[in-house]
């Protein structure tokens, strides 16, 4: 456990040291700040376009979607940029599931996504009009489901990503689709069937889905959790098919 630890501490603080964020004060303005709330006003004025039911809703699911996404796309960039470095390669061709590298990868982007979280949601609430406390409150306690979702569709866009041309392409894709699928413009009830059906394969329609009064949310939750998990492995199983295709010589280049 020792050993496992500090390999968790060491790769956390070679995440951190190589982390862009903070680099100047104006590269930590624009990217904790200023994107994520061009973002939720984006769709909060495309809701508006659509004619959605609950403007507030809607930046607050924007919110909770952008802190998933930053989440991904942050574990996506430390893991492509692993790739390029060859740190990946050692790390996975010595150790079929290194829970320590996974972990160390996350910890920092869920740290920076949770600081543009905060500043969305509390955002969200000082321009809605209502000021509501008790729907503040319900979208802080979603925020930790919002973080864990983001963690592992991370760990599943980046793991399948190592084995394509663009490491990057997985949060591209997320990043792109998951506010529609999520259901964060038009909730999902609203939608039809199809786009129904697929936003239950995508990790966060359920916590989106718990905003609205009357909602099931122990089973929203545990579905959206499960649907996550099972993004995760898919990415781990891909990582794996990577490396064995290194290890037998059919890819030349970098994984």
């Amino acid at each position: 456990m020792s050993a496992f630890l500090r390999r968790l501490a060491s790769g956390v603080r070679v995440t951190w040291a190589s982390s862009t964020a903070f680099a100047t004060l104006g590269t930590a303005t624009v990217t904790l700040l200023v994107l994520p709330l061009l973002s939720i006003a984006y769709d909060v004025l495309l809701g508006a376009d659509l004619s959605a039911p609950d403007l507030v809703r809607t930046g607050y699911a924007a919110a909770l979607v952008a802190l998933a996404s930053s989440v991904c796309a942050g574990v996506v960039g430390t893991v492509a940029a692993d790739r390029n470095l060859g740190i990946f390669q050692e790390v996975h061709t010595r150790r079929r599931l290194d829970l320590a590298y996974w972990l160390a990868v996350a910890a920092v982007p869920a740290l920076l996504a949770l600081l543009t979280g905060a500043a969305a949601i509390g955002a969200v609430f000082v321009l809605s009009p209502a000021h509501d406390a008790a729907m503040l409150g319900r979208v802080v306690a979603l925020a930790p489901i919002a973080v864990v979702c983001g963690l592992l569709l991370g760990v599943g866009a980046a793991g399948i990503g190592v084995d394509l041309p663009d490491p990057y392409l997985g949060a591209t894709v997320v990043g792109t689709f998951l506010p529609l699928l999520a259901g964060v413009i038009v909730p999902l009830s609203a939608c039809p069937a199809w786009l129904r059906g697929l936003g239950a394969l995508a990790p966060m329609s359920g916590t989106v889905s718990a905003l609205d009064a009357g909602a099931d949310v122990g089973a929203l939750l545990a579905r959206d959790l499960l649907v996550a998990l099972a993004w995760a492995g898919a990415g781990l199983a891909a990582t794996r098919h990577a490396v064995h295709r290194l290890r037998a010589g059919v890819r030349r280049d970098v994984i």
